[in-house]
């Protein structure tokens, strides 16, 4: 180290802040350029050299220097710019696993309600012709059993078995396939409904 690089780096570590300042405003501008090629973004190269040299501050009787300060500042501005890189690296695969995890996920819940929906209409379409008649009105168009009973000119009671054997059909129909959560989902969607 030239002798006037010592005296400054004996200041620095005697915390002699105007030196330390005075030391930061020449050199900043150098470190800054470095840090800006390496990450490409003059935010991140900004946050690296303040860091830099807040650790210098924090650490500077700790630290034993023995090429030039400028030297030592240059290394640790590329090291934490390297190490920036493979942490941005790391979250941007991170990030796109994660993305890619829920795309299968999505995926995965679509096919399996395309399928519930196919197994509820294929069941739906083995009722008999009345009961399924009886059953679309009530689920699908949404009509009271009153309305049903008066457009198709039977009781009330008679819709009421329809329905009562449409929904024991589709229940048969769905229980082998995979259990309990569609079989919930099956009655959020049609015994829930008036």
């Amino acid at each position: 180290m030239i002798p006037e690089e010592e005296k400054t780096w004996r200041s620095i570590q005697t915390k002699d802040q105007q030196v330390f300042e005075r030391y930061y405003k020449e050199h900043y501008k150098f470190f800054f350029l470095v840090a800006c090629q390496y990450l490409g973004e003059a935010a991140s190269a900004q946050e690296v050299v303040n860091d830099v040299y807040l650790r210098l501050w924090q650490d500077a009787e700790k630290i034993a220097i023995q090429s030039s300060l400028r030297s030592y500042l240059y290394r640790m501005v590329v090291n934490r710019c390297l190490n920036e890189l493979d942490k941005s690296k790391r979250e941007r695969r991170q990030q796109a696993e994660a993305g890619r995890r829920i795309d299968e996920a999505v995926e995965w819940k679509e096919m399996e309600d395309a399928e519930l929906r196919l197994r509820l209409y294929q069941a739906i379409d083995r009722l008999p012709e009345q009961c399924r008649k009886v059953f679309q009105m009530s689920r699908f168009r949404q009509l009271k059993q009153q309305e049903i009973a008066d457009r198709l000119g039977i009781s009330i009671k008679t819709v009421k078995n329809h329905i009562t054997y449409a929904l024991r059909q589709l229940r048969q129909a769905l229980d082998e396939w995979n259990g309990l959560p569609v079989w919930m989902a099956v009655i959020r969607y049609f015994f829930w409904r008036h």
